[in-house]
């Protein structure tokens, strides 16, 4: 739980800071009727998305201990195929759509909570003005230095940094409920519902700012595999919420009751001789904040490499002791340099939440359209069930999404479009994939390649020690084997071809994890899954095949691995891709990280064999 606090609802924990406050500015005024229909919609919002939906219902939706939306679709993959039906297409681009999204929140997250708390330095004096945005910038930069000490590290410096933030956020509203009281009867849904009888048009205004209370909704389950279901859900009751509830009804008693608090009610709610304090906290709570999302992009990348939505990256586990820490140098210099842009271009969080709520609606929204689908097909709810649950989540979602669309010109472009740059790349990496696998499943079968060759009029030479052909379709002849056999006219006195198939489970089976067949003349194939959270590493699976193929011993220096180094190239024949897609398929195969440190290499043990792909 302490690890959940100071990793997962960093980004929820200090929505208050700022979701109120932008709910008002755009209300216009700080009426009774607004400052409580605004309160009373958050906290109705925080129960009906966090509580119920995420923590209640989508967090059931477990991919063996694994969350997030990446997960969330290939749990749904895997029910269709279990049923012995292919996943409908349309629910994977759906999964890829949520999950490209989260890129472009991951990117807004760190800028917007680091802005609105060093702007809080303004409140103790406004001599700090023009060190606002360098000392924003000096802290992310901080932020994402610290990432390659993995999320486990993160969590045991953090975590009682934020249980001290929770405990401040809810001292602080409790000081001010304790003066005003009647405040607390925004608990009712009464105030919400009257604001948007009374003012419909201004109501749905204010949605576009209620959505910022949810930022973080979706890290709690993208970051599961981190922490467990169980602890997130316990840190969310006990703590995160109660503190929350308290700091945003704290908020609203100072706004009704202290004048000239529109801008920073936050602040203002504390007392004057807490002021420093109370921006210390915040400045440490939401650097915390931004670790959320960071590390559940670190989470939704992996997956996504082994499910084959994106190409291979350096991975770095950072924990032995603990599962799914991981570190992704890539992803976290881009997300750096994303943020560095959004800080400089927007300067402030005002300008900043503009950009926010489109991203986390839109990835919102794509997990209840896969939720509802997982229901059905896997679960086996009622169709009554699934509508019951269904239909008042797309309705929600949908209006927070709408309330959002007019704040695009205003900022909302920029996780829009980074959301649909990714999208592009994961639907073309997998496109790319698919077509690969299928000309490759053409070619001929190994066994019948191995008789031709070994029978054939001129038989390669035998040569001794250990040879090494990795590859992801089983039965199939690797390419590098090809290329050896053709240009080098050898072949290794044992020679084991590797089949390493990822399936939609987090952890294969280990009773099937390993399936070993002789193909005689000291040929053996050897069928290897993992799951998309495991990565495979082929000396540690040479040394658990010692018995398993005969008298043969793993030996490292006697040992050679024959990888690939394919080369993309356009073909003018099918209509598999268009030519556009075949180009940036080409260059992120180009870029991607090599297949010796996929599979944990040493490099002088690697020969690698130029290949012509063909799509």
């Amino acid at each position: 739980m302490l690890g959940a606090l100071g990793v997962v609802f960093g980004d929820i924990g200090t929505s208050p800071i700022y979701a109120l406050r932008q709910g008002v500015l755009d209300a216009g005024a700080a009426t009774q009727l607004i400052v409580m229909g605004v309160l009373s919609t958050i906290v109705w919002a925080v129960v009906l998305v966090v509580t119920l939906k995420y923590v209640v219902y989508v967090m059931r939706a477990d991919n063996e201990g694994e969350g997030g939306i990446v997960a969330l679709t290939a749990l749904v993959r895997a029910g269709c195929a279990h049923d012995g039906k292919p996943a409908p297409r349309v629910l994977l681009l759906v999964g890829l759509f949520g999950a490209a999204m989260f890129y472009g929140d991951s990117m807004i997250t760190p800028a917007v909570s680091v802005l609105s708390a060093v702007e809080g330095l303004r409140q103790i004096s406004m001599k700090f003005d023009p060190f606002i945005v360098p000392c924003a910038i000096v802290i992310l930069v901080a932020l994402f230095a610290f990432q390659s000490r993995g999320t486990a590290a993160v969590g045991r410096w953090f975590g009682p940094v934020m249980t001290l933030w929770f405990v401040w956020l809810a001292a602080v509203g409790a000081y001010r409920i304790a003066g005003h009281p009647q405040i607390l009867t925004a608990l009712s849904p009464w105030w919400a519902l009257h604001l948007a009888l009374a003012r419909p048009g201004l109501a749905f205004i204010i949605l576009g700012a209620v959505i910022l209370a949810l930022t973080g909704a979706e890290a709690l389950y993208a970051d599961m595999g981190h922490f467990g279901r169980r602890s997130i859900r316990l840190a969310w009751i006990a703590v995160v919420f109660p503190a929350i509830l308290i700091g945003y009804f704290g908020q609203g008693a100072t706004l009704l009751y202290q004048p000239g608090s529109t801008k920073q009610p936050f602040f203002d709610a504390a007392p004057s001789w807490a002021l420093i304090p109370t921006v210390v906290m915040a400045l440490l709570a939401t650097v915390i904040a931004s670790q959320a999302v960071i590390s559940g992009a670190f989470s939704m990348t992996t997956q996504a490499i082994e499910l084959g939505f994106l190409p291979r990256m350096r991975v770095i586990v950072t924990s032995r002791e603990q599962r799914g820490q991981v570190y992704v140098p890539a992803v976290n210099l881009i997300l750096f340099a994303a943020v560095m842009f959004l800080v400089v271009m927007f300067r402030t969080s005002d300008r900043l939440t503009a950009a926010y709520g489109i991203a986390v609606g839109l990835t919102m929204l794509a997990t209840t359209i896969q939720m509802i689908s997982l229901s059905r097909r896997v679960w086996h709810w009622s169709l009554l069930a699934v509508c019951a649950v269904s239909v008042p989540l797309l309705v929600i979602d949908g209006m927070l999404v709408a309330a959002n669309v007019p704040k695009i010109p205003q900022g909302g472009w920029f996780p829009v479009t980074i959301g649909i740059v990714m999208f592009i790349l994961m639907t073309t990496w997998n496109r790319g994939r698919e077509a690969d696998a299928s000309r490759a499943s053409a070619v001929e079968p190994l066994t019948q390649f191995l008789a031709e060759v070994l029978k054939g009029p001129e038989p390669p030479a035998r040569v001794k020690g250990t040879a090494i052909y990795p590859g992801t379709l089983r039965g199939m002849t690797p390419a590098a084997l090809r290329s050896n056999v053709r240009h080098n006219r050898v072949l290794h006195q044992t020679s084991i071809f590797f089949a390493n198939l990822s399936e939609s489970a987090p952890r294969a089976d280990e009773k099937t994890r390993i399936e070993t067949r002789s193909l005689g003349d000291g040929c053996y194939e050897v069928v290897a899954r993992h799951g998309f959270v495991e990565r495979p590493n082929l000396p540690d699976l040479l040394k658990s095949l010692e018995g398993r193929l005969g008298d043969w011993r793993y030996e490292p220096k006697q040992t050679t691995f024959f990888l690939p180094r394919e080369e993309v190239v356009k073909g003018h024949h099918g209509d598999a891709m268009l030519d556009w897609r075949k180009s940036l398929f080409a260059m992120m195969s180009f870029h991607s990280a090599s297949s010796a440190e996929y599979y944990g290499l040493d490099g002088e043990d690697v020969v690698e064999l130029g290949v012509q792909v063909v799509l």
